[in-house]
């Protein structure tokens, strides 16, 4: 997989978005609040502070990463 994801306490002010880059050739995720990361491939997935899951993580929940 290359580097492992950074991982960080929830601070409770999650905002998720896309970062433009990529790991292990999936699309990359980083919360603006912790600095947390994922990727579409992970079993769990990542909501705002809103409760909501953001439109582009679940877009690419849907692809498994393919966008």
């Amino acid at each position: 997989m290359g580097r492992p994801l950074v991982i960080a306490a929830c601070r409770s002010s999650c905002h998720w978005q896309a970062t433009g880059d990529r790991l292990a050739g999936e699309q990359l995720f980083a919360c603006a609040g912790c600095g947390s990361e994922w990727v579409p491939s992970e079993a769990w997935t990542p909501v705002d502070y809103t409760g909501v899951v953001p439109p582009p993580v679940a877009e690419a929940r849907r692809g498994r990463g393919a966008g």
